[in-house]
Formats: C-alpha cells, structure tokens, sequence
C-alpha cells in the first residue's frame, strides 16, 4: 500500500506543473537543498560498532512480519497447464532418444559382427531350385564365380537341370544332414533331398568363401540324381523311325511301241 502511495504522488508531483511563486523560490530551494547535503550525518553507533543479537533478531522477525503480510495480501498463482505438458513432451522425447540410440547402437554392433553363413547361401541355392528360378540362381551371388563363368547362360543350367525336373519332379524338401569342411573357408553340405513325393535322395554342395561371401562352388548330385547312383538315371529318349522316300520312276517316252530313244523301230527288208 504504501509503495502504491508513493508511485501516486510522484506521479502527481510529475504532472504538476509550477506556479509563478514556486518558480521564484526554487533558487532559494536549491540553496537549501545544498545546505543539507553539506551538513555531516552523524553514524548510528550499531553502524560503526554492529547491532547487537537482541536487535538482530528483532529486526529479522520485523522482516519475516513484513513478508508475511506481503504474502497475504497476494495470492500466489497457480502453475500453467502446460508447464505440465511440457514436461511429459520432454520426457517421452527423451525415452525415445534413449531408445533410438539403444537400437542403433545395437544395430551396429550386429552389422561388425556379421559373418556370412553356409548354411543361408545353401539354403538360398535350394530355394532357387525349388522355384526352378534357374536365371536368378545364375545371376545372384549364391554361385561361385567359377561356377558363373562355367554356366554363363541360364539356358545351360536349366538344359542340366530339366530331365531331372521332368522325370522326378521337382524338389519339394530338403534337409541338412552332415557338414564338412572347416566353415570359415569351405563347407561340405550334405542334404537329404525329396523330389515329387516319393523320390528321394542325397546331395552333396561344396562351398568356398570368396570376397566374404559364400557361393556354391560344386553342384554334386543336385541337380542330377543319377550322378552318385543314388536314383536310377531316366530314360533315354527313343529316337521316332524316320521314313524311306519311295523312289518315283518317270516312263521313258516310246518303251511300249517298241521304238528306240532314236526313233522308229527299223523293219527287215
């Protein structure tokens, strides 16, 4: 209130405006004014010596009365709604920057520790086979480079491949059954393979790593059954009789009168 007070009579005395009689004693209000500030303050003795306890307790419960009071007087406001939500924004942002630097942490540690595996090209090979995808096997990396050098076309392999595919049928399982090798620079799979419903037979696949990649290095009896005995070998085509033209005999003009190429027979005299 008294801060009120105040700021209302300076803003009065700043509106005010002076009279004629104000104006004429102001030089002599200014010679006062400068006599005041010219007269020695004489010190309180608790300034230069310090007050004492009694007093400054005194004056710190007159303080704590004071901002009672004040206190009282003005409602503290409430907390704003979205310093709330601010927060909660704030804390699921930073759950979720945690979790994004959990998971790419994690996916990099897989990505340097990868190792190419045998067993997924081997399985990718008969996968192909299965689907009779002959040009994708040939194209893709899951040959070897020699073996995509040696069937540069995928009409070799699949000229290799469709006897058996027609005789037996096609692969419908395949299991793996024994490995070989060392499994860091070549790999011997063995599989038991099923073709159509009854037939079935083993394959072996010869892998080599090359570049860190896995590739099919030897088909063994994969795409042919009969190779290691293990299924008859399918029949020969039998070759269709080719017909003998029949030789046509053109009549010689004359034969049958008797007469010679020449002309007329000659009669005896």
């Amino acid at each position: 209130m008294r801060d009120r007070a105040r700021q209302r009579a300076l803003a009065e005395a700043k509106s005010h405006r002076a009279s004629a009689e104000e104006l004429r004693d102001a030089g002599k209000r200014v010679k006062e004014l400068e006599q005041e500030l010219q007269t020695t303050i004489q010190i309180q003795p608790e300034t230069k010596q310090g007050e004492e306890r009694r007093q400054r307790y005194s004056r710190l419960l007159r303080i704590r009365a004071m901002r009672d009071e004040f206190t009282r007087g003005r409602q503290l406001e409430a907390d704003h709604p979205n310093g709330l939500l601010l927060a909660v924004v704030m804390g699921v942002a930073a759950f979720m920057l945690c979790g994004f630097c959990a998971g790419g942490t994690i996916v990099g540690l897989q990505v340097l520790t990868y190792k190419p595996s045998p067993q997924a090209t081997a399985t990718a090979f008969w996968q192909d086979v299965e689907q009779q995808n002959y040009e994708l096997l040939v194209t893709s990396n899951v040959l070897s480079p020699t073996l995509r050098v040696q069937y540069n076309t995928p009409t070799e392999l699949e000229q290799m491949a469709q006897p058996a595919d027609s005789y037996y049928g096609t692969v419908t399982n395949y299991t793996l059954i024994e490995e070989g090798g060392d499994m860091t620079q070549t790999a011997t799979l063995t599989y038991s393979v099923t073709r159509g419903t009854n037939k079935v037979y083993k394959a072996t696949l010869g892998l080599v790593l090359y570049g860190g990649n896995w590739g099919v290095n030897d088909l063994g009896s994969s795409l042919v059954p009969s190779e290691n005995g293990s299924l008859p070998p399918p029949p020969s085509p039998t070759p269709s009789p080719t017909q003998v033209p029949t030789p046509t005999v053109t009549p010689i003009l004359g034969a049958s009168s008797g007469r010679g190429p020449a002309g007329p027979l000659s009669t005896a005299a």
